[in-house]
């Protein structure tokens, strides 16, 4: 008994290891590439520097730009990490938990609880759909007062192809 939870116990310290590794890649991931970038201090002008930007650099002076936006490579880098990651991670729970996987039995041990009414499934299937096809495949009476009789499914559809469905349009040969 002790040695069990001793081993649950270095089992889920190694996930929590791993899972805390993961998480600290991820927060430097995040620091260091996806947060915005400013402009260096030397290209910042200073209050007394002030000069009108020159019409020769830019193409259209009046328009300015948002300089602290993030640019395209770490918005990529983060598109790509999230599935290096997700790979990973579970890596990482395989290796933590690695009797996780073998340990699911899908059988059934113990019947449902009672009463048990269908007791020959596969039986009450197969006399099920003998009564269907003898329902679909023989003549019988529906109604003998009124005359009506069922015909059995073959013939309906020869004779529907025959006569066509009364007031739907005809097709043009």
């Amino acid at each position: 008994m002790a040695e069990t939870a001793q081993r649950k116990n270095r089992i889920a310290g190694r996930a929590w290891l791993g899972l805390a590794a993961l998480g600290g890649l991820a927060a430097a991931f995040v620091y260091g590439v996806v947060k915005p970038r400013r402009l260096p201090p030397a290209h910042e002008p200073h209050s007394s520097e002030v000069a009108p930007p020159k019409k020769a650099e830019r193409e259209n002076p009046t328009t300015d730009f948002e300089p602290t936006d993030w640019s395209l490579r770490p918005v990529a880098l983060l598109y790509a990490a999230i599935p290096v990651l997700l790979v990973v991670s579970s890596f990482v729970l395989i290796w933590a938990y690695p009797n996780a996987l073998p340990d699911v039995d899908r059988t059934l041990h113990m019947a449902p609880p009672g009463p048990r009414l269908q007791t020959d499934a596969a039986g009450d299937l197969q006399r099920f759909r003998a009564d269907q096809e003898r329902r679909l495949n023989t003549y019988y009476w529906i109604d003998k007062d009124k005359g009506i009789v069922h015909i059995p499914i073959e013939q309906a559809m020869k004779k529907l192809a025959a006569t066509g469905v009364p007031g739907f349009p005809k097709a043009q040969p």
